[in-house]
């Protein structure tokens, strides 16, 4: 049974919940939302949005991009340095070194193709969830010590946290609290009936492959943007702990892509 992930928005931080809203968004933008019979709730649903990114955040404006735009164009450099080091172990005649830096070119492909050209809230999340895996999954973990990928990481993951904070501290709202939360009400009943329809139509729709990739786009940004909230829980609950332990898709060797 298809099943669409749902968002911590009642433990986001406004800040956290337009982020969350804004790349879920971008995602369904990717797709031609129009043959998925989806155009009219994501038009609905980005013009909810887009009444609460004009009243609430600064981040559009020039001299607050400006101030962002360095620690963002760090993280793209660290991401190409990242993946021109997992390049050259993968020449490597090492058989071992060059199966471990396969799987992580795979990996980094998976997340990182095209970053550039998404939303500054959108990469955050995706830098994110491309650290967890790396540090959760134990066959990335394997990889990362046998090649020794460990600082470029740990710098990645550090910048992005940066840029994290330095976004929200950019961010302040110019509406009174109880009108927040009746425009973050406005786009949660938008985005409901959007997902709602989205599952609706997978499941009746005869070929689900667009369906099926859009929805498992949609629960890796969710899980994405719910992982602050996890991790807020997390340190509650114990003593602070460092948040990082440490077949090729085409174009992943290319010199010149991300």
């Amino acid at each position: 049974m298809l099943t669409i992930s749902k968002p911590a928005l009642s433990r986001f931080r406004t800040g956290e919940h337009l982020q969350c809203m804004t790349t879920i968004l971008d995602v369904y933008k990717v797709f031609d939302v129009k043959s998925l019979g989806l155009e009219i709730r994501v038009n609905e649903f980005e013009q909810k949005i887009t009444i609460m990114k004009d009243a609430f955040m600064v981040a559009k404006s020039d001299n607050v991009s400006f101030e962002l735009r360095p620690v963002d164009e760090e993280r793209i450099s660290l991401l190409k340095g990242l993946k021109r080091f997992l390049q050259s172990e993968y020449y490597r005649p090492d058989v071992q070194k060059k199966k471990h830096a396969a799987l992580l070119l795979k990996s980094y492909g998976r997340f990182c193709d095209g970053i550039d050209k998404l939303s500054f809230q959108h990469k955050t999340a995706v830098i994110t969830k491309l650290i967890d895996a790396w540090a959760e999954e134990a066959e990335f973990v394997e990889a990362v010590n046998a090649i020794g990928a460990h600082s470029w990481v740990k710098e990645l993951a550090d910048t992005n946290e940066s840029f994290y904070a330095l976004y929200f501290s950019k961010a302040k709202s110019k509406l009174p609290v109880l009108q927040s939360n009746i425009m973050k009400a406005d786009i949660k009943d938008a985005f409901d009936e959007l997902i709602s329809d989205t599952l609706a139509f997978a499941r009746v729709f005869p070929d689900k492959t667009e369906y099926n990739k859009l929805i498992k786009e949609l629960n890796g940004v969710i899980e994405a943007n719910n992982q602050p909230v996890v991790n807020r829980r997390s340190r509650r609950r114990k003593e602070p702990v460092s948040s990082f332990t440490p077949t090729l898709p085409a174009g992943v060797l290319d010199l010149n892509s991300y």
